[in-house]
């Protein structure tokens, strides 16, 4: 690591001959982590020194190479960063075609494990649950009982939670809820957050992938992969260009991040 003597003390590093202060970043530390800057751990803190300094990086290198940066704000949202960073180094390649055929044909290979649709009750107690359960039984329209009694982040919408596989949910909830077929209701369940009431509302048995989903699935993950290997080297090498130099001494936390690798 690169260490500069007679540097003010409230810099904390220098992004090609810019200083960059130390008040900023703990203001960013804490915004993100939602803690006091002081209470977050030095790998976290590590970690966000680095996606700091990235953007700091990235803009640096638009303005020696002139991109024009009035249409972006003093804080660079993603969506900023992902501008410039196009623009710099263009959009990330494609994943390649004989690599998508060679996992989907892997993949379909495999067996499906059985799925099942559901969408959730939470209430407080178990009182509560049965007293839910008791209406559900009765005809009441799901969704307006999940409006009037669920605490669920979207029970407004009726409490939607999409499909699980078999198997992937904690085992009480997972033979609860595999039990139950299409449009049946379950007794109330109990978890962390409190008490649950299920309605199952397809279930797809095991079997062979859908092979359009099995495609569509490993085409999301590559060009995922592709895009974050795009951005990193992207970021490295803009880095090398502009030159980061890093004041370890004027750190409150063992710096372990990126930079400190790099240099």
């Amino acid at each position: 690591m690169t260490v500069s003597c007679g540097v003010d003390q409230n810099a904390l590093a220098s992004v090609g001959g810019r200083r960059v202060d130390i008040g900023p970043f703990q203001t960013y530390v804490g915004a993100v982590t939602g803690e006091a800057w002081q209470a977050v751990s030095a790998r976290v803190t590590s970690r966000l020194l680095d996606q700091y300094l990235d953007r700091k990086v990235v803009l640096e290198a638009a303005r020696r190479r002139d991109v024009n940066l009035a249409a972006i704000s003093t804080e660079m949202g993603p969506s900023e960063v992902q501008w410039l960073l196009d623009e710099l180094c263009g959009p990330a390649p494609e994943p390649s075609e004989d690599e998508i055929s060679i996992e989907v044909a892997r993949k379909a290979e495999e067996t499906q494990p059985a799925r099942a649709h559901v969408r959730q009750l939470l209430l407080d107690n178990h009182e509560q649950g049965l007293q839910a359960l008791q209406r559900l039984s009765a005809g009441e329209d799901f969704v307006e009982v999940s409006r009037q009694l669920s605490r669920a982040p979207n029970a407004s919408d009726g409490g939607e939670l999409g499909f699980f596989d078999q198997g992937g949910l904690p085992p009480e909830i997972d033979e609860v809820i595999f039990s139950l077929a299409p449009g049946e209701f379950s007794e109330p369940v109990q978890g962390p957050s409190g008490y649950h009431v299920f309605q199952v509302l397809e279930v797809v048995p095991e079997g062979p992938p859908d092979l359009f989903e099995v495609e569509a699935g490993v085409r999301t993950v590559f060009a995922q992969k592709m895009v974050r290997e795009h951005i990193q080297a992207c970021i490295r090498g803009l880095a090398s260009e502009v030159e980061v130099e890093i004041y370890d001494k004027h750190l409150w936390f063992p710096y372990t991040g990126r930079y400190a690798e790099e240099q």
